[in-house]
């Protein structure tokens, strides 16, 4: 595999670029600019500066695949601009006037062959990059109208059934996930959150894993109008995310443009580190003691009253359920390595009655655990339609190791 060979979404170069530390391959996603008001010029791909800074990018960091998003340009448009990029060839769907428009280019040593495209995406096999192997690539732009959005969805759900092959998407969704990830103006629709939710399970696809800050897009205006969202994401198949477990997403600095530019790269865990969110967690309902800590806490030296000491009561409840579940609940994966631990060494005793009923005990509290882990893991996949009951531990754990940094 080349050198600085990566994937990235451009309109308009932006952010820069340097190797890793573990000298592995990168590489960049970012959005096209799309400027509000009457000071800078609304670009894609469609005028000399634009192309002259995608170019230079292109060749000093040696990128071999690169997808770009809202080109706004027709097909020829695209195919003369990938003729001034240098070794490169390309595939492009056509923007709608000078809206919408994808395109995936990629220079020789990377093995591209088109399945579909269209104004809002373009979908492609590649080998060569990150793997020998052959996987799945698109290029996304979902449909910015609030009553057009549905068409988004749609166009994911069409395309799955074209490949089977481990798939990875990147792109402007023009739709948020959770309410986290905006800030200022109206609150998206739960409904349309749960559309786009619902949409990536239906599809088998996970949200990629991030660092940086969270919010993608800003609508450049000051106080008390500023409106920040993450409307750029990458998402991925289950097996694109066990074939490639060192890749991951990083939001660059933007620079004149509203959007962050994305980059795709192999990091280590070390480079992961985030602080720790506090949760209230599901497992903790199944034990009967729970009320009693919350009532005790509650109620321990903390007044009635205004909205501080509202406040302050949550913070006490928060403070003296996190130390009971320390000692009622531990470590589940210590636990649950202990209690299997014993059950073999019980099973090579002679069954006696002792070691039938404590072989018995171990079970029921080895169930126990299992529970509570299934509990545990299904509250960070945010997976709400999987029926109790269904072990499928690694399913709830792929889903939820790939949500870094989504809420700080």
């Amino acid at each position: 595999m080349s050198k600085g060979e990566g994937v990235f979404k451009k309109g308009k170069p932006n952010g820069k670029r340097g190797r890793n530390d573990e000298g592995g391959d990168e590489g960049y996603i970012s959005t096209p600019k799309r400027h509000h008001g009457n000071d800078e010029p609304v670009d894609g791909l469609g005028n000399d500066p634009a192309v002259a800074s995608l170019r230079k990018l292109l060749n000093r960091e040696e990128v071999d695949v690169a997808v770009l998003v809202e080109t706004k340009l027709s097909g020829e448009e695209m195919r003369r601009v990938v003729g001034r990029l240098g070794d490169f060839k390309g595939v492009s769907g056509d923007s709608i006037g000078r809206k919408a428009g994808v395109a995936i280019i990629w220079r020789s040593g990377a093995e591209v062959r088109l399945i579909s495209s269209s104004a809002h995406h373009v979908d492609v096999e590649v080998r060569g990059l990150f793997s020998e192997d052959t996987w799945r690539l698109t290029g996304f732009y979902g449909w910015a109208d609030n009553e057009e959005k549905d068409l988004s969805w749609q166009l994911l759900r069409d395309l799955r059934g074209l490949s089977t092959l481990p798939w990875l998407i990147i792109g402007d969704f023009n739709q948020i996930l959770y309410d986290h990830e905006k800030k200022g103006g109206v609150p998206r629709a739960q409904g349309d959150m749960d559309k786009f939710r619902f949409t990536l399970d239906d599809c088998g696809l996970v949200d990629i894993s991030y660092s940086g800050e969270t919010f993608t897009w800003w609508n450049k205006r000051s106080e008390p109008n500023d409106i920040f969202e993450r409307l750029d994401r990458g998402v991925a198949s289950l097996d694109w995310l066990e074939k490639f477990p060192g890749l991951t997403l990083c939001h660059l600095e933007r620079d004149r443009s509203d959007h962050r530019p994305l980059k795709l790269t192999r990091v280590t865990r070390g480079k992961m580190k985030r602080k720790k969110q506090y949760r209230f967690e599901d497992c903790w309902v199944s034990s009967d003691k729970c009320e009693g800590v919350i009532e005790e806490a509650w109620g321990g030296g903390v007044g009635e009253g205004n909205e501080e000491e509202v406040v302050a009561k949550i913070g006490a409840c928060a403070r003296a359920l996190d130390e009971w579940s320390k000692k009622e609940f531990g470590d589940i994966t210590r636990k649950l390595g202990e209690a299997k631990k014993r059950v073999a060494f019980l099973d090579s005793c002679r069954p006696s009655e002792s070691v039938v009923t404590e072989r018995r005990e171990v079970s029921e509290q080895i169930d126990k655990l299992l529970g509570l882990e299934e509990i545990y893991w299904r509250q960070r996949s945010r997976v709400a339609f999987m029926k109790d009951g269904d072990r499928n531990t690694k399913f709830f754990h792929m889903k939820a190791s790939t949500r870094k940094r989504q809420i700080e």
